[in-house]
């Protein structure tokens, strides 16, 4: 068992307090307005990819999708089958799963696409998104253009839960070079701390916008504002991808 999987096995109960700043409802209601913007069928399969605990399943259940989730920690999923019974789920790597034209939306958020380490396995991920669209269907998540990192401390959460004092640190790093990103996290509960490391991958939308173009996805870039649509300026390093299957 790998370092991640190791650290979210012992928080996984912890998971939803960490994440407790997250409007998993606000992203939802994006991705369902995104998913009527671009795609006038008739609501059918989602598919929610590094799902966690089951919150955007259970928000886009009830939007009225048939929800399918992935991750590759089984004790993730196990809480997500119980906050979502009906969820279909999958437990493997992002670059793994394999699916034909079965999802008229899928979505990957919290920057989860940069955890297809490395470049060739975020290719490879975008591939398997695009095999399990139907024609017209929807691929969107979030990510950050490695010349945005700024490198600084990131970002704590603290939260007091009847006894239990959690603090939640995590930021990444970027050396300015090659497809490695560093993602760091603290947490400490109580009088027991953990830290963890490990290695994502580094893209710039430039990047990204070349992989999908080729693959043959058309494409829209928005500014990873969930309040509303707002097209892309072209300077700022936190995006939506919106990837639409033609063919």
């Amino acid at each position: 068992m790998n370092s991640t999987n190791r650290l979210y096995l012992d928080l996984s109960s912890y998971y939803d307090q960490f994440c407790s700043h997250v409007d998993y409802a606000e992203q939802c209601d994006f991705a369902f307005r995104v998913y009527k913007a671009f795609n006038d069928a008739q609501l059918k399969q989602y598919y929610d990819l590094a799902c966690g605990t089951g919150q955007h399943l259970q928000h886009m259940a009830q939007h009225g999708f048939n929800v399918t989730g992935l991750d590759n920690s089984q004790d993730m999923l196990d809480q997500a089958q119980q906050r979502c019974p009906e969820a279909s789920l999958v437990c493997c790597d992002l670059a793994q799963f394999e699916n034909q034209q079965e999802f008229d939306l899928i979505t990957c958020f919290l920057y989860s696409m940069h955890y297809s380490q490395p470049s060739s396995c975020f290719i490879e991920t975008l591939k398997r998104a695009y095999s399990a669209l139907v024609p017209g269907g929807i691929f969107l998540f979030d990510m950050v253009d490695k010349d945005g990192i700024k490198n600084d401390a990131g970002v704590v959460h603290q939260i007091q839960d009847g006894e239990d004092s959690l603090s939640f640190q995590s930021r990444w790093h970027y050396t300015g070079e090659g497809d490695k990103l560093d993602l760091h996290l603290s947490i400490s509960l109580n009088q027991q701390t953990w830290d963890d490391h490990h290695t994502m991958t580094a893209v710039n939308i430039s990047q990204v916008q070349n992989w999908m173009t080729e693959i043959g996805f058309e494409l829209t870039i928005l500014e990873r504002n969930f309040s509303c649509f707002k097209e892309w300026d072209g300077n700022s390093a936190n995006v939506m991808i919106i990837g639409k299957r033609i063919a």
